[in-house]
């Protein structure tokens, strides 16, 4: 089995676009894929949705739905960005795929959940009634994952992000997504993953192709 880290942050609409990319690995036994929450709006990252902001986003919603098919509905816009005073916030959603694979959830699965909840649902993932609704979903208890989340709370995401940052220097990342798969000497091959975006099959193709390179 060859390990893959991803390299994500929940609120990134980059990583969103790779879902369907991940999708595709993600049943294979030959692939036991890592996740890492980057925290591209952490601690002082974070950031207040100005017009000029808002525009960004609008724009790369676009390109990311022309490339790969991804839904940003209606309702997300009026709901999540909207919102002149929302701050946009990579802590509370990654503290919660912690919690959930604490508890035995994949956090992967989790975060697919959090992302259409956002993008396509319009529920925010700075929610944690809605965060809690969707582990209830994928069978944790409320009172478990509020238990698990409030102990991830704080200086253990906090850990996980600057491990995840290092990872990233690691594998030679310069941005989120980024997918690498190690070596059994300790050596990273990162993909690209970009050249693949709406194309699930040719990128198991070239996945495979990596694969039978790696020692």
């Amino acid at each position: 089995m060859k390990t893959l880290h991803f390299i994500l942050d929940p609120q990134c609409g980059w990583c969103y676009a790779a879902a369907p990319l991940i999708d595709a690995l993600i049943e294979r036994s030959d692939i036991d894929i890592n996740m890492h929450g980057g925290g591209l709006f952490s601690g002082t990252n974070k950031r207040i949705l100005s017009a000029d902001f808002h525009q960004q986003i609008m724009a790369m919603d676009q390109r990311i739905t022309t490339l790969t098919g991804q839904i940003f509905s209606q309702t997300y816009y009026a709901n999540i960005l909207a919102d002149k005073h929302r701050i946009v916030d990579s802590d509370i959603p990654t503290t919660a795929l912690l919690a959930a694979r604490s508890i035995g959830i994949n956090p992967i699965t989790m975060l697919h959940k959090i992302q259409i909840a956002q993008f396509v649902k319009g529920r925010s993932q700075s929610d944690i009634a809605n965060l809690t609704a969707i582990a209830a979903e994928l069978g944790a208890s409320t009172s478990a994952f509020l238990k698990a989340f409030t102990d991830f709370s704080g200086t253990k995401t906090a850990q996980h992000i600057a491990q995840s940052r290092h990872m990233l220097e690691l594998v030679a990342g310069n941005g989120f997504p980024t997918l690498a798969f190690e070596h059994a000497d300790g050596a990273f091959t990162k993909l690209d993953h970009s050249a693949y975006y709406g194309q699930p099959q040719q990128w198991v193709k070239y996945v495979e192709r990596v694969m039978k390179t790696i020692a």
